[in-house]
């Protein structure tokens, strides 16, 4: 298990496996694995991929925003702090402790445009789609720099794999279809 997860094992699944925990805290102390967080084992030659582990304690948290915009390669450089949304009212003390920027949305809408991709490190994260993250950005454009948020809007047009009808599925659920349209004909 520790292979097929890069160094890296979740109490949890070795549970799901059918390890009680037990024979599981005694493997991981003989094997010398470390504690990362509550749960969360890696090797100590693993490389500690902050995104996975953040997700494995956190699974609320999708990446959204300027992290979403790197891991589509639509942003020219890495963003810090990590942005996550999470639903409404969700008590994100943990997230805030760690210095993550949070972002709420209604509930109706944390589900919309999730997928899955592999973290800089390789592992599986939950992500938003580049047609909910091109809506996100728009939806808060005065709090992003604007010439990160003109390279993102052009490099979206940009790419084959962009689906624009997804897009205004998206605006129209999220009552973001005018700005979409404002913001295509002033860039393009």
């Amino acid at each position: 298990m520790l292979a097929e997860n890069n160094g890296i094992l979740k109490t949890a699944d070795v549970v799901a496996a059918g390890i009680s925990k037990e024979t599981f805290y005694k493997y991981a102390k003989s094997a010398g694995l470390e504690k990362a967080a509550h749960g969360i084992y890696l090797l100590p030659s693993a490389w500690a991929d902050e995104m996975y582990l953040l997700q494995a304690q956190i699974p609320k948290a999708i990446y959204s925003h300027e992290t979403a915009l790197y891991l589509h390669d639509l942003a020219e450089m890495e963003p810090m702090p990590l942005t996550v949304t999470v639903p409404a009212k969700y008590n994100s003390l943990t997230l805030a402790e760690k210095g993550v920027k949070i972002v709420y949305v209604k509930k109706e809408w944390h589900a919309l445009g999730v997928r899955q991709m592999s973290s800089p490190a390789g592992h599986s994260i939950a992500v938003y789609d580049m047609e909910r993250t091109i809506c996100d950005i728009i939806r808060k454009r005065a709090d992003m720099d604007i010439s990160a948020f003109n390279y993102a809007i052009v490099e979206f047009m940009k790419r084959k794999d962009k689906n624009l009808n997804r897009l205004m599925e998206y605006a129209k659920t999220m009552r973001l279809e005018k700005k979409i349209r404002e913001t295509m004909e002033v860039l393009f």
